[in-house]
């Protein structure tokens, strides 16, 4: 006997994704959501790198900045017609010309373009607050997640997937009970993340590729002193520009700021910074209790070649002394690879074991993923419509 129909493990963009549209696809079926989390926090990994998550309701995209940027994958085809979908369901725009300050203006003149985000600009109120706490102005997967007719528990932790013939059981530990938990179902969908997405699977998947392939999107923020710039109360990364192997984008970073008060009296309204966020390579490991994630000789030298750049153009505008934060890392995945863990319709060896977020990408991005897995979520969503249930 089982209890669902499916059971989506994690609450990100993935897995609110496929959740809504599992929801309308099968309004009868019985769906579970399991999260790790309550509360948006972050949580944080090192080895060489910080590699930032989040165990919440809703993942890491509560703290998103609502970049909506369309992005090629290898391996993986999103076609423009969800694209063109996804951006007209989250409202997608560029960042109107009066929500962008006058010193952001000015690298118009170094070929930055405005950036399209799902936020809602007649709600927004300029607080500069976008990665700090949700709002009104801006989609998250909570808005995904209270369009289905899921049953919903929080602050449960998956740590066992067992299949005995066609049913899954799901085995938890319920923190707010203090006790364990199993649900059983004919479909699982893992969307816990390029962390604990291999985690999880551990449990049921023998394959030398699990947990390996770890990119992060190592990102640095680079700035300094200009009287009156007034980064702190601009929508972050409201401008950006394009490179082969990385991506500048205006950041306020109070990670900056604290460096630089080490040095110079400064107030946060007079603190100029850019993102330099690079496509790194998959050289990573997440383990049960661990990982890893070091700088290679490659990723150094694009960090490099991106924070040169962006010093150059700061100089041209009156910067005399450049700063920048450690190196970070928002973005995890690649740990559950197409082609390697996952299938092409992102199943695994395993029957009607899916995953559903950044883990099933087989190179970094460079860029925003957000768009990108939603559209991984739909494509999923789509393929279980077609199949037996």
């Amino acid at each position: 006997m089982y209890n669902y129909d499916f059971i989506v493990i994690g609450s990100g963009v993935g897995g609110s994704t496929v959740l809504k549209e599992l929801s309308k696809f099968f309004p009868d079926k019985r769906i579970l959501l399991i999260e790790k989390g309550d509360m948006p926090q972050y949580a944080i990994e090192e080895d060489c790198v910080d590699v930032l998550y989040s165990n919440s309701l809703g993942g890491a995209a509560v703290f998103s900045v609502g970049n909506a940027i369309r992005i090629k994958l290898k391996d993986i085809k999103i076609e423009d017609e969800i694209y063109e979908e996804i951006e007209k369901e989250l409202n997608v725009s560029a960042v109107p010309m009066e929500f962008i300050n006058d010193t952001t203006k000015r690298f118009f003149d170094f070929g930055f373009e405005r950036t399209p985000k799902y936020i809602d600009f007649s709600k927004c109120n300029k607080c500069g607050m976008c990665a700090h706490r949700p709002c009104d102005a801006k989609w998250t997967p909570l808005d995904f997640i209270k369009k289905s007719n899921a049953d919903i528990i929080i602050n449960c932790e998956v740590i066992n997937i067992k299949k005995d013939g066609d049913i899954f059981s799901v085995e938890c530990i319920d923190r707010n009970e203090n006790r364990r938990k199993i649900f059983k179902s004919k479909k699982v969908i893992v969307s816990a993340g390029g962390i604990d997405s291999p985690r999880i699977l551990s449990s049921i998947l023998d394959n030398e590729h699990l947990g390996k392939n770890l990119f992060v999107d190592t990102f640095v923020t680079v700035g300094g002193i200009l009287k009156g710039a007034n980064f702190n109360k601009e929508v972050p990364m409201s401008i950006h520009k394009k490179y082969k192997d990385f991506i500048l984008a205006t950041h306020y970073s109070m990670l900056l700021y604290d460096r630089i008060k080490e040095y110079e009296n400064v107030n946060k309204e007079d603190i100029i910074g850019f993102m330099v966020k690079i496509k790194d390579e998959s050289v990573g490991e997440v383990g049960k209790d661990y990982v890893k994630k070091p700088i290679t000789k490659k990723d150094a030298q694009i960090m490099s070649e991106g924070v040169g750049t962006v010093s150059s153009m700061l100089s041209e505008v009156g910067i005399d002394r450049i700063y920048s934060t450690i190196p970070r890392g928002s973005h995890p995945g690649g740990t559950c690879a197409v082609g390697k863990v996952v299938d092409k319709n992102f199943e695994t060896e395993v029957e009607n074991l899916f995953v559903c977020d950044a883990s099933v990408f087989s190179e970094a991005p460079g860029a925003p993923p957000i768009l990108a897995i939603i559209g991984i979520g739909k494509k999923l969503a789509n393929y279980l419509k077609t199949i037996k249930s």
